[in-house]
């Protein structure tokens, strides 16, 4: 099936234990598909709808495509796909922004400590001034080697401090980077905010209006598209999530033999769709994206 196929419906046929399930998607012109199998409480804690109807009992769930205007365009397989993925591993777009959390924590460390630091500094050139005086007058030193072990202390803690947010910044060009290779490039993350409204999925809202936001900014630094340029070649194995849902999304390719070119490049938002349209803008509601983007293409070697 095309994954760009608007769908009638999507289908949770559950196990007679009700704890188990297919999800079987069923496009407009009547084709099927069967898309993902595994845990049914994986999709319950992630879907308003899906556990409002299971709480009625019967051995299915169906998510319908809204009678609203545009929704064609983003109840899709492609939707659905990163949905599933989402609901799998969740890390997959919030580990980017909790990372950047741990970050920003540690900048604020580490000016605190500049700002002790340089106190200290200056608190210790006074004391040597007095203590010079001192000497004069008494004709003896009375040396300040108490402050130097704070002092070297301070140091220390500064380094480890940024070596810290250095490894954190690899880590977190790393889950960008996996965040694309499956599939949640910016311009598509409408359509899952889109999806996250329409059926009651908030966890998902949440991580793509903080994903976007996170590249909003980071689109700026510098130092993060640098990071993003040493990302130039990684294997699938490394780029990969493993989900512990127990959910097996049909189609998957799970070699992590196979390598992967990741190249880092400047690009407009302003980014061409797969069926060859230009995706200007973003809906109103999720703010306007004119910025550029960092876009991290996937090609199988």
């Amino acid at each position: 099936m095309d994954s760009r196929a608007p769908l009638d419906y999507a289908l949770f046929q559950l196990t007679p234990t009700r704890t188990r399930c297919d999800l079987v998607i069923f496009a407009a012109g009547g084709a099927s598909e069967k898309l993902a199998s595994g845990l049914v409480e994986p999709f319950l804690s992630h879907l308003k709808c899906a556990k409002e109807q299971i709480a009625k009992g019967g051995y299915s769930i169906t998510l319908r495509s809204p009678p609203t205007a545009g929704a064609a365009s983003w109840f899709t397989k492609a939707t659905l796909q990163r949905f599933v993925r989402f609901v799998s591993t969740p890390e997959v777009l919030e580990r980017f922004v909790t990372i950047e959390k741990e970050i920003v924590q540690i900048e604020g460390s580490v000016q605190l400590n500049e700002t002790e630091t340089e106190g200290n500094a200056s608190a210790a050139d006074e004391n040597s001034k007095k203590s010079a005086a001192s000497t004069k007058s008494k004709g003896e030193f009375n040396g300040t080697s108490d402050a130097v072990p704070e002092e070297n202390s301070k140091a220390r803690l500064q380094r480890v401090l940024e070596t810290r947010k250095a490894v954190l910044c690899k880590e977190q060009a790393m889950a960008y980077a996996r965040a694309l290779v499956a599939g949640f490039e910016l311009e598509y993350i409408d359509d899952l905010i889109s999806f996250a409204d329409a059926f009651g999925a908030s966890r998902l809202r949440q991580a793509c209006i903080n994903f976007i936001e996170l590249c909003k900014k980071k689109n700026e630094d510098r130092l993060w598209m640098d990071e993003l340029a040493a990302m130039q070649a990684c294997s699938r194995s490394e780029l990969s999530y493993l989900g512990t849902s127990g959910i097996i999304l049909a189609g998957e390719d799970n070699d992590p033999c196979q390598n992967l070119m990741i190249n880092v490049h400047s690009a407009a938002l302003s980014s061409v769709r797969p069926n060859g349209s230009i995706d200007a803008e973003s809906t109103a509601s999720h703010g306007s994206l004119d910025i550029n983007q960092v876009a991290i293409w996937v090609q199988v070697r």
